[in-house]
Parts: C-alpha cells; sequence; structure tokens
C-alpha cells in the first residue's frame, strides 16, 4: 500500500531530555569519536526503558506479566484511531458514547488519545499536572479488540496514582495489553478515521522500551 504521508509521533532522545521525577540514570547520548583513527564514529546511549515516547508491557507492573518479547511482532503494528480530547490538559478522561459505538463498530487495535499536552514537554508540569485515562475507559477497552493504548502525556495513570497504586495502568496491562506513553504531534491524525499505526521497540527482554511510534496516512 502506497501512503501519503507517514508522521512521526516520538519525541526525540538527548542528553539531557525530560525524565519522570527520580528515574534513572541521567540520560546521556553521546558521540565518543571515533576508533583508534580510524574514521569509524560511534556513540554512547544511556537511557532508561521508559524515557522518551516509549511503551509499557504487563511485566512493568506484574512480575509474572509479559515482557516485550513475549508479544508477537505485529502486536506493535495495527489500525488505530484517534480520540479528540484536545484542550483537556488535566483530569479524567472519559469516552463518549459516540466514541464507543465507533470503536465497537471499527475494531481498531490500537486507540490513540489527543489532548495536546506534549505542547508541555519539558515544562515543569508535564509530569506532575498531566491528565489520564479513567478505570471506566480502560476497562470498557479490555472488553474490545483493542491492544495498545497510545497517549500525548505521561502516564495513563494519574501524576498522583501511586497513593491509589496505579490502577489504570492494572487494569490494562493486567489483561495482557500494551501502552505508549508520550506521543506528540497527534493533531495531525484523522478523526473518526482508521489509519496504520506503529510502535516498534527493540528486541530486548525489558518491562518497557522507548519507541519510533508512526502513523502512516
Amino acid at each position: 500500500m502506497a501512503y501519503k504521508r507517514i508522521i512521526d509521533l516520538s519525541h526525540e532522545l538527548h542528553t539531557g531530555m525530560p525524565t519522570f521525577p527520580g528515574d534513572r540514570p541521567k540520560p546521556q547520548i553521546t558521540m565518543i569519536g571515533t576508533i583508534n583513527g580510524s574514521g569509524i564514529t560511534m556513540s554512547s546511549i544511556r537511557v532508561g526503558s521508559h524515557y522518551g515516547t516509549h511503551i509499557d508491557a504487563p511485566r512493568h507492573f506484574f512480575t509474572d506479566g509479559k515482557t516485550l518479547l513475549d508479544f508477537q511482532i505485529d502486536r506493535f503494528f495495527g489500525k488505530a484511531i484517534c480520540l479528540r480530547k484536545n484542550g483537556q490538559t488535566s483530569g479524567e478522561i472519559m469516552m463518549s458514547d459516540q466514541e464507543i459505538e465507533t470503536i465497537q463498530n471499527e475494531k481498531p487495535e490500537w486507540i490513540l488519545v489527543y489532548t495536546g499536552f506534549d505542547k508541555y514537554w519539558g515544562k515543569p508540569n508535564y509530569f506532575t499536572e498531566h491528565p489520564y485515562l479513567s478505570k471506566r475507559m480502560v476497562k470498557i477497552l479490555t472488553e474490545t479488540k483493542t491492544v495498545g493504548i497510545g497517549v500525548d502525556f505521561p502516564s495513563i495513570d494519574g501524576a498522583d496514582a501511586q497513593k491509589e497504586n496505579y490502577p489504570v495502568h492494572h487494569i490494562w496491562l493486567g489483561a495482557g495489553r500494551l501502552a505508549v506513553e508520550n506521543l506528540r504531534g497527534l493533531q495531525q491524525l484523522p478523526e473518526k478515521e482508521l489509519f496504520d499505526f506503529c510502535a516498534v521497540p527493540l528486541k530486548i527482554n525489558t518491562e518497557g522500551a522507548p519507541v519510533r511510534a508512526l502513523a502512516f496516512l
């Protein structure tokens, strides 16, 4: 299939990039120069598994849950639909009856949620005042064919969700699904139309990893 546009929905990984408070190690990507004067350049890359635009696997919250390598590669690809919640920069995100009906009819593998919160990437409030998905929303989606959710904010749970033991992650990942966080540029996606989406991690046996998330239109 020929696509008219391929849209990069990922943040750049770089030294000093924004990270969730308390995450270690500090991100550092350094070009270390040539080897023995050969003119061959190499770099040192030090980032955590949940830095930048990244994917969560069930092992992130469940010690016996699946890692990324436990999923077939086609789980990271699929038809997607974008729910437009633009302007909602805080609070709980719900789905309307019409959105639920659209998802039930179109049967997308991926649901992306556009709020526009990615404009705060790098700002002090990005990790502390972001919107989040409602427990009811993810419970409904566990009853559909949806395999993954993607959001343009740092977590599908609220910023203060630790006190409730991260209920949205537990519902969604506990159902064996995937979550992509810290997407960007979702305003470029069509409304109420299916499109092709992928968020492919490196081939590593971890509970999460940065991804290059792409939409194909």
